[in-house]
């Protein structure tokens, strides 16, 4: 189908392109971003077809698809206006399952929209909308003004009135080609100065791969609301700081380590110039906190809240671009600067949570998640009357009973903060609160360094053909990581396709990593050649 438009990828969509090509086929819909939209009185299913019918001719991200194969870079591409394809089902012919196939099939991101929608009947009668996102297009902010729009359409239609929403400025592509003319080597800089600071793995004296267990929980804390305002206001600081504070403290007590690093999930929509955009534009920022002088917690929130305030000031950056240093300071180290523990502050006012005591909630196991690479991942639901804080962690870094020290302990740490005589030093707060262990573990030695000459063999050949060809290198060697050797990770994709035209399968999520590739080769199966995915 011919193309309207088509630009490079809009750089807050390069983080997930990239987790979502890293975790299997069948763990992708972790990723994805689910609904049941609420309907006005009266709505039929002609008034929902037509309303997204507008809002795909409105909005191009809507018809919009990806070709991660091109080159020298992936590309959006806009496809001419037209009907999304909407599901119709009655709810005599078992609508659950049509909606768990619609949520849970990975998206094809060269040819599918990056919209799904159902429509849920009862003898004829529209009952229920239910879509799918695809985070790749969308946002927290897209995603509520799309909803908004929603909104007004759909009481348009039923009342039988025009409806007047305000042009669309710029589209995705804008952006693009926006960001094009700019350079990331100022912002990378600062970056680059970050990461030779970062720790090694936090979690490595302690990480277990053979544990596939993965741990989710949910702490709704109504008191902690007034708390972490409390101490914010003293400090100064927006309450997100408070909490990036208060995960410093309790990663160091969970770790032993005394230098800790997580990625902050910011929004870059006033940096990107163009913030009416419906497109992702958010991305994880590395926020590195020393606490080896064992300050007091006022201390570690100002230095968090400093932090924030860097990566906001240099966060407009392609986040793949990031990646590629952390990965060139794991081969200089000879060991994995793995930041993979993350922090998402969302404020969900003014809506309640709908508890006046403390509730505990241990959900089902984040088995899907835990395929992606995080390590830890916590968010921080600030509500109108109280905080929830939800923690998914791997078995393989932190078990049960730490998942649960964890959010007590960071709920604890800030409600004692609450009264302004109270100023805990890091070791007080974790030997008081009974975080965790105040003794750090032993350095790890070198776990990426290759210490002899790499074995060849065919699959090891057909992988270093691959990212030199693909990535245009005279000299690629097997002793180093795919990113050492002069690889870009949004390549990836290609990089693949060129190995299954070789007669072999692997996998972005193996590449992306601080491995030798030879190593990488010891995982890569056999496979009958196919031109079908090789790069153009």
């Amino acid at each position: 189908m011919p193309s309207v438009r088509s630009a490079d990828l809009c750089w807050g969509q390069h983080h997930h392109v990239l987790r979502y090509l890293g975790a299997p086929p069948e763990s992708r819909h972790e990723a994805h971003i689910a609904t049941s939209y609420p309907l006005p009185d009266g709505c039929t299913t002609a008034h929902v077809r037509a309303a997204l019918t507008h809002l795909v001719r409105r909005h191009e991200v809507l018809r919009t698809v990806y070709d991660l194969h091109a080159t020298p870079w992936p590309r959006q591409l806009v496809r001419p206006p037209g009907p999304p394809p909407v599901v119709e089902v009655a709810t005599t012919d078992d609508p659950a399952a049509e909606v768990r196939r619609l949520t849970e099939t990975p998206f094809a991101l060269a040819d599918e929209w990056p919209l799904r929608a159902c429509l849920i009947t009862e003898g004829g009668r529209l009952r229920r909308l239910h879509l799918v996102f695809n985070h790749l297009a969308f946002d927290d902010v897209s995603l509520d003004r799309l909803g908004a729009e929603l909104d007004a359409l759909l009481a348009a239609r039923v009342a039988g009135r025009p409806v007047a929403l305000p042009p669309v400025a710029d589209q995705p592509v804008d952006l693009a080609a926006h960001e094009a003319t700019n350079s990331p080597d100022a912002a990378l800089a600062h970056w680059r100065e970050q990461i030779r600071a970062l720790p090694d793995d936090i979690h490595a004296a302690r990480r277990d791969p053979t544990d596939a267990t993965a741990h989710s929980a949910s702490f709704t804390v109504p008191r902690l609301l007034a708390a972490s305002r409390a101490v914010a206001a003293r400090h100064g600081v927006w309450p997100s700081a408070v909490h990036v504070a208060a995960y410093a403290v309790t990663l160091a007590a969970t770790t032993g380590r005394r230098r800790v690093a997580s990625r902050l999930y910011t929004g870059q929509r006033e940096a990107s110039a163009l913030p009416s955009v419906l497109t992702c534009m958010s991305h994880p920022l590395l926020c590195a906190i020393d606490l080896a002088d064992d300050p007091p917690f006022g201390e570690v929130v100002r230095r968090a809240a400093r932090r924030v305030r860097e990566a906001m000031e240099h966060g407009h950056v392609p986040f793949d671009r990031v990646d590629e240093l952390v990965g060139a300071e794991s081969a200089a180290r000879g060991r994995s600067v793995r930041v993979a523990t993350e922090l998402n502050f969302l404020d969900n006012a003014p809506r309640s949570c709908r508890t006046r005591r403390e509730r505990w909630v241990w959900n089902a196991a984040p088995t899907h998640w835990a395929c992606a690479g995080s390590d830890l991942y916590l968010r921080v639901y600030e509500w109108s009357d109280g905080v929830t804080l939800a923690l998914q962690a791997r078995g393989e870094v932190l078990d049960r009973a730490g998942t649960e020290r964890m959010l007590r302990g960071h709920a604890a740490l800030l409600t004692a903060h609450r009264d302004p005589a109270v100023d805990l030093r890091v070791g007080e707060a974790i030997r008081l609160l009974g975080l965790g262990p105040d003794t750090a573990p032993p350095a790890p030695g070198p776990d990426v360094a290759s210490p002899v000459p790499a074995p060849a063999s065919p699959a090891c050949d057909a992988l270093v053909g691959a990212v030199a060809e693909v990535n245009g290198l005279a000299r690629v060697s097997p002793n180093d990581s795919y990113v050492a050797a002069g690889g870009r990770l949004l390549r990836l994709p290609r990089v693949v396709a060129e190995l299954a035209a070789l007669g072999w399968v692997g996998t972005e999520r193996r590449l992306a990593g601080a491995r030798p590739l030879h190593e990488v080769a010891d995982t890569l199966r056999p496979c009958p050649p196919s031109n079908s995915g090789r790069p153009r």
